[in-house]
């Protein structure tokens, strides 16, 4: 371990916090000004601008004593043990944009009436706060006195990541990170496998513009008669508030989930002992990941013991594999596929959610994910791993790469010809392409990655696939049909109508977006017809259709009439009467 040398305190220590929720909201940030980053005095302490970790125990040690040390943009700061002995000061402020504070404890009693942490990304990208301890604290105490590890500055437009964050400081708070949302510039804190152990006021708290909290967990003893394990501010700004997988436990005293004002809150699976959840019976634990010491944390360690979990029916007779599906932080859905060698069931590690749509037959699974997690649990070995889209995928624990898992596309679909011409529409809904040197290279067009169209006659034409086979039609004529070494009856395939009228929305030679909407006296689905996107903005609702373009087409199937239309851009739009035919 090192122990620092060369921190010098600041001349003029920043005006110090109370963190008595009870004043009005006017107070309190006038109160907490010195945060506000931008006038802050500063003095830069083992900060690097790279990612490099510090391995074993190999951390610096710092004496709390009054000083202010500043993480600007871009920088990295981790691996620091902080003492603050007899409850000395420090001030750490994290300010710019895309900067990381990791892999750091404390040590000794958390000073009276201050903050900690005062932090915010305000060049609108995304910072990271992550495997923090803070501990030691005597618990009972004035409220005047009462400290906040971590405050984010109104400030702050951004996005912050908080993950593996353990506010062990019974008597003070955790984290307030709503100031943003009411009196700020509307920047976004994701709180993720955090633990606050009777914090009060409040463990977290929250705006309702986007933040939202994940995987948690909050303690209160029941001895202190004005806590909060969450507190939920509404705020200025639209995207709402949203608790996951989370268990609060209050004792009988004081809110598991409080709120201000009247904000858009959405709750799953929330486990509380006080009916403000989705469901009862809360356990009390540590998450997977969160540091137990500030020697662990500073030493890039963290729990991982099979107590930091909460126990469940579902530790019992599991199987032996865990496969995770993580779409968190990424931007669209990611569909998924695999196989295994033995049984398989769905899970709910690190928090994810049990879908009805997931499906598990005979140890081949598919599914789809956005935006959070699909968990499963196998036996045998994993024999195929099929990923479309920016998800990660880790197999007991460890992340693995779906190239090593057999092919990107594991099945092959055949059409052999009968000697007649039979023109044909075949649909996934994973991906499709044609086969490099096959009949079907020269004979089939592939539209927006999952249907194809083409013509047969004789010998055959193959595919390779991913997904489910969805759709197979024969405008005329018909050929025999293989799926991999199955031949299928192509009718129990069939399952769109063939509807025969054309409309395409042309945004491709104009400038700007073109909104749109018309209706039909028949029935109207989506189509890829002249190569259109199909876009999942665009929304059917009976025979009534709405959507926008800006440099692309859009094309939809229809019979029977138009009956109405509305166009605001300068998007071409062609109807085409019998459109297959043509």
């Amino acid at each position: 371990m090192a122990r620092d040398e060369s921190v010098r305190d600041t001349t003029s220590p920043a005006e110090q916090t109370v963190s008595d929720d009870e004043r009005n909201n006017t107070s309190v940030i006038d109160r907490r000004s010195y945060l506000k980053l931008a006038g802050a005095t500063a003095l830069a302490t083992g900060v690097s601008a790279g990612a490099a970790s510090a391995a074993g125990d190999d951390y610096e040690v710092i004496e709390a004593r009054g000083q202010t040390i500043t993480i600007d943009s871009g920088q990295t700061w981790e691996n620091k043990l902080i003492d603050f002995g007899n409850r000395n000061e420090i001030s750490i402020i994290a300010k710019g944009t895309n900067w990381t504070v990791r892999n750091i404890g404390f040590t000794g009693t958390i000073p009276y009436n201050t903050a900690v942490f005062g932090v915010c990304d305000s060049g609108s990208g995304t910072s990271v706060m992550e495997n923090i301890y803070f501990g030691e604290s005597t618990g009972e105490q004035p409220a005047s006195t009462r400290s906040i590890c971590i405050w984010v500055d109104p400030k702050h437009n951004g996005h912050l990541d908080v993950t593996n964050v353990n506010f062990n400081v019974p008597g003070n708070n955790g984290i307030y990170g709503s100031a943003p949302a009411y009196n700020g510039n509307g920047g976004t804190v994701a709180l993720d496998s955090c633990y606050g152990n009777d914090c009060h006021h409040t463990a977290f708290r929250i705006g309702d513009n986007g933040m939202s909290i994940d995987n948690c967990m909050s303690y209160k003893s029941g001895t202190r008669a004005a806590n909060r394990n969450v507190w939920v501010w509404e705020g200025k700004y639209d995207g709402g508030a949203t608790i996951r997988n989370s268990h609060f436990i209050t004792n009988g005293v004081g809110d598991s989930i409080a709120t201000n004002g009247n904000p858009n809150l959405t709750i799953d699976n929330v486990h509380t002992d006080d009916g403000h959840g989705d469901g009862s019976n809360p356990k009390h634990f540590v998450p997977e990941g969160c540091p137990k010491s500030g020697e662990e944390a500073a030493s890039g360690g963290s729990s991982n013991s099979a107590s930091s979990t909460p126990s469940t029916d579902e530790d019992t007779d599991r199987s032996e594999n865990t496969l995770l599906v993580d779409g968190v932080g990424t931007a669209g859905d990611t569909r998924y596929e695999f196989t295994v060698s033995g049984a398989a069931e769905k899970a709910t590690i690190k928090g994810a959610t049990i879908d009805d749509g997931d499906s598990i037959e005979s140890g081949h699974i598919t599914g789809r994910v956005a935006g959070w997690r699909d968990a499963f649990r196998f036996a045998g070995d994993l024999e195929e791993l099929t990923i479309e889209g920016d998800a990660r995928v880790f197999v007991n624990g460890e992340r693995v790469d779906p190239a090593d898992y057999g092919q990107e596309k594991p099945h092959v679909l055949t059409l052999v010809g009968n000697g007649t011409t039979a023109n044909y529409e075949l649909a996934v809904d994973g991906t499709i392409e044609t086969i490099e040197g096959d009949d079907s290279d020269e004979y089939a067009t592939v539209s927006s990655g999952n249907t194809v169209e083409g013509s047969i006659e004789r010998a055959a034409q193959r595919f390779r696939f991913s997904g489910t086979l969805t759709d197979v039609t024969f405008l005329d004529g018909s050929a025999q049909v293989y799926v991999d070494d199955q031949r299928i009856d192509p009718e129990q395939y069939n399952e769109q109508e063939l509807l025969p009228h054309a409309i395409v929305i042309d945004g491709t030679d104009t400038d700007g977006r073109t909104t749109y909407a018309f209706s039909v006296d028949g029935e109207v689905i989506t189509s890829s017809y002249r190569d259109a996107s199909v876009n999942p903005g665009d929304e059917i609702d009976g025979r009534s259709v709405s959507g926008k373009v800006d440099d692309g087409l859009d094309a939809y199937w229809f019979d029977g009439d138009i009956a109405d239309f509305q166009l605001s851009g300068n998007a071409n739009v062609d109807v085409e009467y019998n459109a297959r035919s043509n």
